[in-house]
Order: structure tokens, then C-alpha cells, then sequence
């Protein structure tokens, strides 16, 4: 069993080695048209530099095959895996980095034979057409599985360096654990596009796009936004975008797992749900409340418990009125400063939901101005993103009405477009002469009025 303590000798060695590598200068050299090969590099404080394009494939549901296939099985389903992943990238102008489990990391970059982003892109075609014409109808004949996989790529600097420790003292038979560290957001950025997709689904960065020379190809491509966890990924897609061969073979894909859904997509589904949500919760209590009154027409109880009873129903009732006035306000207010969504989702969907708002408010006893000057910010946006600016001049006058800020560059923006500013200068003025701003507020204010006034010309 191994001492409960370091050796002094091992505290030495690492010491000695941590003090040469911080002191040590680092020698920086640029990537020609070739990656330095691991064992060309020294184990010193020397890195390369330079653009690359990274691939990484991955495959999916990988964990549940030891669920399904014994030892022989697995391996076969790997190694072929492997090998087929492996010639697709060497035979489009890469080279294999590291293997990750059942993922494989790969670089291009740009030499005689092309750019990095063509031959990465290229190979991820390989891939996908190796993968479902050539693998998966061999491996669904010979043990009823097909595989999915996602590969995802992002062009961008790189710096490499080796890294890791030579052999053991005293140990001339110890192996050199050495390896190449990639340093730069492109290779986490391929991960992650590679985990967001599956079933031949490739998945590029917008600089890895911008540089294909394949303008026909470039309509293959959709852009498209993925909610991953807490972030947003942004790029194209394209889903089995195959390679040619010499003979037709028809693909042999498998069973989509999760469909891949774009952000609006997903904020669509989303908002169906909570529609679908609150419409259950009120028949639900409307079927509590004919129950009710069916147990207190048999009971025959008194006034007093009647009375009871009715104002506990209003009191419901009014509750379910805010929820659903809060509902159709959250709509709106999700539409303010995302221009994408606001687009994908038109001009009508804002319109009903405003409408239904206004419907709402009047149920909590709020009038149409009070609604609008309360969500007036976020329609102010949206009619911004949707380029109506005669609308978000009338919720800019509302929200200098009645909301408690308000913005000089986009009054500015929106004056400036529609050529008149008379009912909002007049909106100013009154609001200016209430004491329902606080010091900050006013001043804000104070200055858009002075802009309208005294600095734009009609």
C-alpha cells in the first residue's frame, strides 16, 4: 500500500520542472500548411499558432449500447465506427487529434489541396454518407443496430502545445505520457455543436460558413439558434447532406431520438404548453365551482355560509383574471430586444396577444391606457424589430404617459423615421408637471423634451 505522503524527491522533481516551465520564455511560431506531428514537438514552452477548423463527431446514445450488445458485439460496433470516422477525415485533407470515448476530434487547415473550412466540412459529408450507406446496413444485418451521429465544426485561432512528462526516473522501461493541448474556444465550440444534433446532422459556426467557396452548396445550409442548456448556439445546419457515390445506395438512418428544434421552435412549444396550462387550470376550476354549487343547493346551508362560499369564488375568479392578464403580459414582455424571435413570430401573433391583454386588463379593472402604457416599452421594441414605426410612435407617447422610463436614442430613432413628434412633445410636457418621477427619471425625460424642442428639425 502506497505511503499516506508525497515523497521529497517527487516534491523536487515537480517543483524543478513547474519553476523551468513559468520562467521559461514561450516561443511562439506560426502554422504553415501542415500540424506539427506530437512527437515533433519538445517538451518546452514552444507553441504554434494559427487559423484551424475543428471537427468533432460524436456518437449518440453511446452509453445504452452495453445495455444492448455483449463484449464481441461492442467491439465490432466500435471499431468499425472508428475506422470509418477515421477515413473520412484522412481522406478529406485532416488529421486525427484525440479520441474521446466514442468521439473523435479532428483539424484542418489551409494548404495547397484547400481551405480548412471546405475539407472539414467535406469530411463531415464523408461521415454521414459513410455512416449511413456504408456502416449502418451492415450493422442493422448483422446485430439490428444503426448509428446516429452528430458532427459539429467551428473555424477559429488555435494555439497548440505539448504537453504531459517523460517517462520515470529510474525506470528506463516507463512509457512518455505525452499529448498536444489545444488552447482556444474551437474545439469546445465543435463539441458542443456536435452534442446538439444527431441522425447525419452537421453543425457549423458562422465563421466556418462564411468561408466556404461551394456557393451552391451554401444553400444546403440553414441558419438556425439551439437552446443548449444555458446557451444559445448559433450557426447552420445541414441534415444528410450527402456525398455521391458510384453506385445509388439508399441511406440507412437511424430512429431520430430528439428532433432538432430551433429557439423559436422551442419558445413556440413553450408557450402553446403555458396556453394549454392555463386553460386546464380554469375549466378545472370551473368544474370545482358547479360541483360547489350543486353540494350547496342539497345542503340548503344558510345565507351566511352561501355568502361565504360566493366570495371565495370571486376571490378565485379574480385570481385566475391575474394570472391570465400576467400570462399575455410575459408574452409580450418576451419579445422586447430579440429581433429573431419577434420577426419569426409576425406581426399578428403580437397583435392578438396585445389584444387579449387589453381583454384581461379590463377584467382587474385596468383600462386600455393603463394596459399599454404598462407593456409600452416592450411594444415600442417589437414595432421597432417588425420596422412599423408609425405603431411604436403611438406606444412611445403612451410610455411617456405612464411608464417610468423612458430612452433618448430610441426616441430619436423612431422621430427621426416617422417625421412627427407634436402628441409626444405634448405627452412630455404633461408628465414633466406630475411628481411621479424620481430625480434620475426627470432628468431623462427633462432631456428628451429639450432634444425635441430646441435640436430636431422636422
Amino acid at each position: 500500500m502506497s505511503e499516506d505522503k508525497i515523497k521529497k524527491t517527487e516534491v523536487d522533481l515537480l517543483s524543478t520542472a513547474i519553476s523551468r516551465i513559468i520562467s521559461s520564455e514561450v516561443l511562439q511560431s506560426i502554422m504553415s500548411n501542415q500540424l506539427p506531428l506530437t512527437n515533433d514537438l519538445t517538451d518546452s514552452n514552444k507553441i504554434y499558432c494559427g487559423k484551424a477548423s475543428i471537427l468533432f463527431v460524436d456518437m449518440r446514445e453511446s452509453t445504452k449500447l452495453p445495455e444492448k450488445f455483449n463484449a464481441v458485439q461492442l467491439v465490432k460496433i466500435y471499431r468499425s465506427y472508428i475506422r470509418t470516422v477515421v477515413q473520412a477525415i484522412r481522406y478529406s485533407g485532416g488529421v486525427v487529434r484525440d479520441f474521446m470515448g466514442d468521439g473523435v476530434l479532428a483539424v484542418f487547415i489551409d494548404s495547397e489541396d484547400g481551405k480548412s473550412e471546405d475539407k472539414a466540412v467535406h469530411a463531415a459529408r464523408y461521415i454521414t454518407t459513410a455512416v449511413d450507406k456504408l456502416l449502418n446496413p451492415v450493422l442493422d444485418q448483422a446485430v439490428k443496430h444503426r448509428i446516429s451521429c452528430g458532427v459539429g465544426i467551428h473555424t477559429g485561432e488555435i494555439t497548440l502545445s505539448k504537453v504531459g512528462m517523460k517517462g520515470k526516473e529510474q525506470q528506463e522501461d516507463a512509457e512518455n505520457e505525452f499529448g498536444i493541448a489545444w488552447i482556444g474556444n474551437s474545439t469546445n465550440f465543435a463539441c458542443k455543436f456536435s452534442g446538439a444534433v444527431g441522425n447525419g446532422t452537421i453543425f457549423i459556426s458562422a465563421s466556418t460558413y462564411a468561408a466556404l467557396t461551394d456557393i451552391d452548396g451554401k444553400q444546403k445550409w440553414k441558419y438556425i439558434e439551439i437552446a443548449k442548456g444555458n446557451n444559445i448556439l448559433k450557426g447552420y445546419i445541414a441534415k444528410q447532406y450527402y456525398l455521391q457515390l458510384d453506385d445509388d445506395i439508399a441511406p440507412c438512418v437511424a430512429e431520430e431520438y430528439k428532433p432538432v428544434l430551433s429557439l423559436v421552435d422551442e419558445l413556440k412549444m413553450e408557450y402553446q404548453k403555458q396556453l394549454a396550462d392555463l386553460t386546464k387550470k380554469s375549466e378545472e376550476l370551473g368544474k370545482k365551482e358547479q360541483l360547489l354549487s350543486e353540494k350547496e343547493s342539497q345542503l340548503n346551508r344558510t345565507t351566511v355560509e352561501t355568502n361565504k362560499k360566493a366570495k371565495e369564488l370571486i376571490a378565485k375568479e379574480k385570481s385566475l383574471n391575474v394570472q391570465t392578464y400576467r400570462f399575455y403580459l410575459d408574452v409580450l414582455e418576451s419579445g422586447h430586444c430579440k429581433t429573431a424571435y419577434v420577426t419569426e413570430m409576425g406581426e399578428d401573433f403580437w397583435e392578438e396577444n396585445l389584444d387579449e391583454l387589453i381583454l384581461a386588463g379590463a377584467q382587474i379593472g385596468k383600462d386600455a391606457h393603463a394596459v399599454k402604457q404598462e407593456i409600452s416599452y416592450a411594444m415600442v421594441d417589437i414595432y421597432q424589430s417588425l420596422k412599423k414605426y408609425d405603431k411604436a410612435y403611438d406606444f412611445l407617447v403612451e410610455q411617456a404617459a405612464g411608464h417610468p422610463w423612458l430612452h433618448l436614442f430610441t426616441v430619436r430613432d423612431i422621430v427621426t423615421k416617422v417625421g412627427y413628434c407634436e402628441r409626444l412633445k405634448t405627452a412630455l410636457y404633461q408628465r414633466l408637471r406630475k411628481d411621479d418621477l424620481s430625480i434620475k427619471q426627470r432628468e431623462d425625460f427633462t432631456k428628451i423634451k429639450d432634444w425635441l424642442v430646441f435640436e430636431y428639425k422636422q
